[in-house]
């Protein structure tokens, strides 16, 4: 019985969502110009530390090392081309990424029991001739434990900032896919 209402209601549903024009943001088009088609065809360029003025309420927070933006790079072309890349591109992703870390959980002796660990992406999309398309930005936060063993505490930091990283790049994704699509939409 119950099986019997759940597939009345998708057929009914169905029909209504496609009826008001519901369409799947990651649907490939037949003029190749769908969210993963466009997708495709970004370059991720430079991934750096921001300006300066940027940095100015960051002040004291370590930065985090290099591999970071190895790893958010990665993250980056597996998100935003599983199948390859495009023949050409057309877009230029650049990000500055600050990483600070902080004391979450402070012991009586003064020891740091848990840090947190936080990752801001500012990112910009510029197309070929170099003009802004896009500006925008992502947050991700996590913690990690401390522990008496070296090895435990770097494992655990190393998995907190992949984390984040994962995270801010499928933000950026979700942010360019809307971008795209909102701009097939307005060419209609």
């Amino acid at each position: 019985m119950r099986h019997a209402a759940i597939a009345v209601f998708c057929l009914v549903a169905v029909p209504i969502l496609a009826a008001c024009g519901f369409q799947p943001l990651y649907a490939q088009r037949e003029d190749g110009r769908g969210v993963p088609e466009q997708l495709a065809k970004v370059r991720i360029g430079d991934i750096t530390d921001p300006a300066a003025s940027t940095m100015r309420g960051f002040r004291g927070y370590p930065v985090e090392n290099d591999r970071s933006r190895q790893i958010l790079r990665n993250y980056l072309l597996d998100d935003l081309q599983p199948r390859g890349g495009a023949a050409r591109t057309e877009y230029v992703l650049s990000i500055d990424v600050i990483e600070p870390r902080t004391d979450v959980a402070i012991d009586r002796s003064d020891t740091t029991l848990r840090y947190g660990y936080s990752v801001v992406a500012y990112f910009s999309l510029r197309d070929a001739a170099g003009r802004d398309l896009l500006r925008s930005s992502s947050v991700s936060s996590t913690s990690f434990a401390v522990s008496q063993s070296e090895f435990a505490t770097t494992s655990s930091q190393r998995d907190a900032r992949d984390r984040a990283m994962q995270e801010i790049s499928r933000d950026i994704r979700n942010q360019l896919a809307a971008y795209f699509h909102s701009a097939a939409q307005a060419t209609r």
